[in-house]
């Protein structure tokens, strides 16, 4: 069995299946199969089922490149978005918990451009260039990791408490539970945080503070440092690259490319964006 889970592709399946193509791939393969088996070939009928419904288990999807051309076909087809991904997010209600929404990072409301970032990490020797590739130094990358270590250990009380303390931008921090755990900012409690970005950028921004001064710049960096994680670092689960929509659609149009994403597959939660300018 264990050679059959090696196949695995957890990025289109567990948390991240897209059940309509799911639904799709079956069929493709169910009517395959009803032709075969009308051709008077049952041993190819049921071979032909046994491994399309495999594939699709395993994968997600039978039908090679699906995730890449889904997205388009569904963004220029009159079926409304709903179909897939639900009710949309900012539909008006008057349950409290929905007047709640998600931030991205503690860098939301920091304006500062990316080079100037890039350029401050560098002098203070944050990070380093190697080929084409950006990493970060030994020293701080190790730092880095034992500070999380310690965060992920705390109650989400203690950790909502340990960014209170630490950012004199954060006036208010309270932890918050759902599905999932969230610390919850702001002085109404409706921004909202996953738990392992607090304990990834938090860390982050204290590693940060023995070789900068620059607060603004110390916020925004914490945020580019998760872009260095290959594990979770709440549940040490290997991370997935995944899409900031279903293979299913949901982006804005036909001409446009969802966002590529760094995805916890156990704690369900996104840790780190890669943006896709528009077409």
């Amino acid at each position: 069995m264990e050679p059959v889970e090696a196949l695995r592709d957890e990025s289109h399946t567990g948390a991240n299946r897209c059940w309509p193509c799911t639904v799709l791939n079956l069929g493709l393969v169910g009517a395959l199969a009803v032709f075969l088996r009308g051709r008077n070939r049952p041993r190819s009928s049921l071979l032909v089922a046994t491994v399309g419904v495999t594939a699709v288990y395993l994968r997600g999807y039978l039908v090679p490149y699906t995730p890449r051309f889904a997205p388009r076909l569904v963004a220029a087809s009159p079926v409304p978005d709903e179909w897939f991904h639900g009710e949309p997010p900012d539909r008006d209600t008057s349950r409290e918990d929905t007047t709640r929404r998600e931030n991205e990072s503690l860098a939301d409301d920091v304006e500062i451009d990316g080079e100037t970032v890039f350029r401050e990490l560098s002098a203070a020797g944050v990070i380093e260039v190697e080929g084409e590739q950006l990493f970060l130094t030994t020293a701080v990358d190790a730092a880095w990791h034992e500070r999380m270590d310690e965060l992920a250990s705390d109650s989400l009380d203690a950790l909502a408490a340990a960014l209170e303390e630490s950012l004199p931008s954060v006036d208010d921090a309270e932890p918050y539970v759902d599905d999932t755990e969230w610390v919850a900012l702001g002085s109404d409690h409706k921004q909202l945080l996953p738990r392992p970005v607090v304990v990834a950028e938090l860390a982050a921004y204290e590693t940060l503070g023995e070789r900068l001064d620059d607060d603004r710049v110390r916020v925004a960096g914490a945020e580019a440092f998760r872009i260095f994680l290959d594990r979770c670092p709440v549940c040490d689960a290997e991370l997935v690259e995944s899409s900031s929509v279903s293979c299913c659609g949901g982006h804005l149009g036909p001409r446009q490319d969802p966002d590529e994403t760094l995805v916890c597959p156990t704690c369900e939660q996104r840790l780190y964006t890669f943006e896709v300018n528009d077409t």
